[in-house]
């Protein structure tokens, strides 16, 4: 139990540091709370232009497409703020940044991730937050103890799914010292896929996103129960159980692929 409050107390000092370094640059902050919000409200304004043209997408309104996204979203910014340093394991490979990790006597996994708290990055939850609230208000969404439980639950799961995929993806930079592209390609195609119901792809890609890169999960299945839509996989459990399942599942394979990759690192030498 100690041990955890060690790693918790330690958390706090990297957040504390990580949000000190990113507010000296004030006019970033307000770059970035200018920049975010209009990318997404553009998405969502894409949505509408796209169901006026071409009515319902499978049997999916606006405002159940909104729904979708704005869950999507609000996973994406929690990722933002908790997994961003993933996005740069290229970068830290390449730098020789694990060799201070290595000699200190703390997970390096943890480290790794802790390392750069990214404070500027609760930006990427104002557009999520308020699509997501319109979005339920439109779809009459329950505001019950159990629907809000099963929220936090689906955000969580989607949270560790995204979290396990940027990981993994990151961590091949161990094997190749090259992965950037594969996860500017890894975060494009997460953006797209969570925007739209899984339905509207042909039936291979379905599986393929729901067995082998499990981005169904993050939001499509979760929306589909939340709306009491036919369900498009059965599961013996409700599907945001199967989301943290998948979430817990996806983490577990992400660290031990970085563990791996670990050992193939080189320093960064003299």
């Amino acid at each position: 139990m100690s041990g955890v409050k060690h790693y918790f107390t330690v958390f706090g000092y990297y957040a504390k540091l990580a949000i000190q370094r990113q507010l000296e640059y004030p006019l970033f902050l307000v770059s970035w709370l200018l920049m975010i919000p209009t990318q997404y409200f553009a998405g969502i304004w894409m949505l509408r232009i796209i169901v006026d043209k071409f009515q319902p997408l499978e049997g999916w309104t606006f405002n159940d497409l909104a729904f979708l996204y704005g869950l999507g979203l609000l996973s994406h910014g929690l990722v933002v703020v908790f997994f961003i340093p993933t996005w740069g394991t290229e970068s830290a490979v390449l730098r020789g940044e694990f060799d201070r990790l290595l000699l200190r006597p703390l997970n390096v996994f943890f480290q790794f991730i802790t390392g750069y708290f990214n404070f500027i990055g609760l930006i990427d939850l104002i557009p999520g937050i308020v699509i997501f609230l319109y979005a339920a208000h439109a779809v009459d969404f329950n505001w019950g103890l159990l629907s809000i439980l099963k929220l936090i639950i689906t955000i969580i799961g989607g949270v560790l799914i995204r979290g396990g995929i940027y990981t993994i993806v990151g961590a091949v930079a161990f094997w190749t010292k090259r992965s950037g592209n594969l996860i500017g390609m890894t975060i494009a195609t997460l953006e797209r896929t969570t925007m739209y119901p899984l339905t509207l792809y042909p039936y291979v890609v379905q599986v393929v996103l729901t067995f082998l890169l499990p981005i169904g999960f993050i939001s499509f299945y979760p929306a589909e129960s939340f709306l009491e839509k036919k369900a498009s996989l059965e599961l013996p459990f409700d599907m945001t159980i199967g989301t943290l399942i998948v979430g817990l599942v996806c983490m577990a394979v992400a660290y031990l692929v970085f563990r791996q990759g670990l050992r193939r690192y080189e320093s960064a030498g003299s």
